[in-house]
């Protein structure tokens, strides 16, 4: 079976009523109109040994944390595909995320550094205290506006996001793609613009595949 890109030479003619193909002259050969979905799974990573900090800190000592959490172990546990028997995967390369991958598909896994968390310049407050939420907040607002503390990693982490999601869109086949939880909901804005049917995600759950879905009308040969 081979995809076609225009009508063979000679004769077409209809073939029987309800059947969705057309036979091309008298060689035997049918084009065959079909409709091809193709899922995406974004399945975010297990949790990892370190945990969310408390209480109120400074912009040096969150990214230290963050620096602790990048090197952590990786929790192994339960997981959800979404009984979906997914063809190909798609992981960052980022340990707590290759420790998933392989933890939850057989087969060949791509790596790329495409799908790594977003990056953050240290805020330059020297000891200004504030809670996480305050900080997360912070963030937001600078990622919003273009603040130039932040600008160049903002759009770096748009850059990576649309060519992730280009590479998806050309998928012939479902394919499981792990990742993290800022790039997930990134990634499910981007690939519902682009027509894909699936939820919008604000903070994705650990080890739960979100999935979405692309149909796509096609002609293929038929001998």
């Amino acid at each position: 079976m081979r995809s076609v890109r225009a009508a063979a030479d000679g004769n077409i003619s209809t073939a029987a009523a309800g059947d969705e193909a057309e036979t091309i002259g008298s060689i035997g050969i049918r084009l065959a109109h079909e409709n091809l979905t193709v899922r995406i799974g974004l399945l975010r990573h297990f949790p990892v040994a370190e945990p969310f900090p408390s209480g109120w800190k400074t912009a040096g000592e969150l990214q230290a944390w963050l620096e602790r959490y990048d090197a952590a172990e990786t929790t192994v546990g339960d997981f959800e595909l979404g009984n979906v028997s997914w063809r190909a995967c798609l992981a960052s390369d980022m340990s707590r995320a290759r420790c998933t991958a392989t933890a939850v598909f057989r087969g060949e896994i791509a790596y790329t550094p495409l799908l790594r968390e977003a990056q953050f310049s240290p805020f330059q407050t020297g000891s200004l205290r504030l809670p996480l939420v305050a900080w997360t907040w912070l963030l937001w607002l600078s990622w919003l506006t273009g603040h130039p503390s932040q600008r160049a990693c903002r759009d770096e982490f748009r850059t990576r996001i649309a060519a992730v999601s280009d590479r998806l869109c050309a998928m012939d086949r479902d394919t499981l793609v792990v990742s993290h939880a800022g790039v997930m909901s990134s990634l499910s804005v981007e690939l519902r613009r682009r027509g894909f049917v699936g939820p919008k995600i604000r903070f994705a759950k650990y080890a739960k595949a979100y999935i979405f879905e692309r149909t796509a009308a096609g002609l293929t040969l038929e001998a």
